[in-house]
């Protein structure tokens, strides 16, 4: 178990998802210093990250949280928060409409290199997204056929082919296989408030359950913490928590769902 932790992460929308619950939970699970950070532009995906770092580009919020906050400053460059803390682990990850396209990922050795020139002793995660609601509307579901099962499939592959492919990376964040998982249990296809982004309640905090696994080892058994307003998730608690455990042993393989 880690006392202390600084976790960066260069994300999305998505990246808000994953780490809105991260900072109690760690917390719960007896990490005492807690650090997060994240880079933020909606809907970035890895190539215009290469092009921001290109053109210094001060086009971030930069959002931050040390005492169980979140603080939020625009205007940011990669280089700002980079630079903001000495940190442990950086996250990258894909954004959500390329996530299952392989040949969307080249541009990612540029800000690999990029995150490695201004902090060297970091370790970088993948943070492995997840599929659509079977029933979003999102306006790139139709490169994957509006299929669920299909999307999750091409993520998957992406991730086996582009990222593990590249030994700089020192794990993997499965939350696409963590949802997957939950959609397999009595919760169903409801993990997401809009068709895409992941609900406020069981899908953030699976999600944090994840990382705080995988990055601190904190173990989802040993948290309690429940999100103001959220007290509902404890009656799924068994759920979460079996998905989370399961998707970090088989990062690969979700449990069949009525959409595979």
């Amino acid at each position: 178990m880690k006392k202390s932790i600084k976790i960066l992460a260069i994300g999305n929308s998505f990246s808000i998802d994953a780490m809105e619950y991260l900072w109690q939970i760690l917390r719960a699970g007896g990490v005492e210093e807690v650090i997060l950070g994240d880079l933020f532009i909606g809907g970035c995906p890895v190539a215009l990250h290469a092009q921001n770092i290109r053109e210094d580009a001060h086009t971030y919020i930069y959002l931050k949280n040390t005492d169980g906050v979140w603080h939020q400053a625009p205007d940011k460059s990669l280089t700002d928060g980079l630079l903001d803390e000495d940190w442990d682990i950086v996250t990258l990850q894909q954004a959500s409409h390329d996530s299952g396209l392989p040949e969307t990922y080249a541009p990612m050795d540029e800000v690999l290199d990029y995150v490695k020139k201004h902090r060297p002793l970091a370790r970088i995660y993948w943070h492995m997204t997840w599929a659509y609601q079977s029933d979003s509307d999102h306006g790139a579901f139709p490169r994957y056929g509006c299929d669920q099962a299909k999307m999750y499939k091409a993520i998957v592959n992406a991730v086996q082919t582009e990222v593990l492919t590249r030994p700089i990376f020192a794990g993997l964040l499965p939350v696409g296989t963590v949802i997957q998982n939950l959609r397999a249990t009595p919760l169903g296809d409801t993990l997401t408030r809009d068709g895409f982004h992941l609900s406020l309640d069981h899908g953030r905090y699976a999600a944090a359950l994840t990382w705080a696994q995988v990055l601190c080892g904190v173990s989802p058994d040993s948290v309690d913490w429940i999100p103001t307003g959220c007290e509902h998730i404890r009656k799924d608690l068994s759920y979460i928590r079996e998905s989370v455990k399961d998707a970090i042993s088989h990062p690969f393989l979700s449990k069949p769902t009525d959409n595979s």
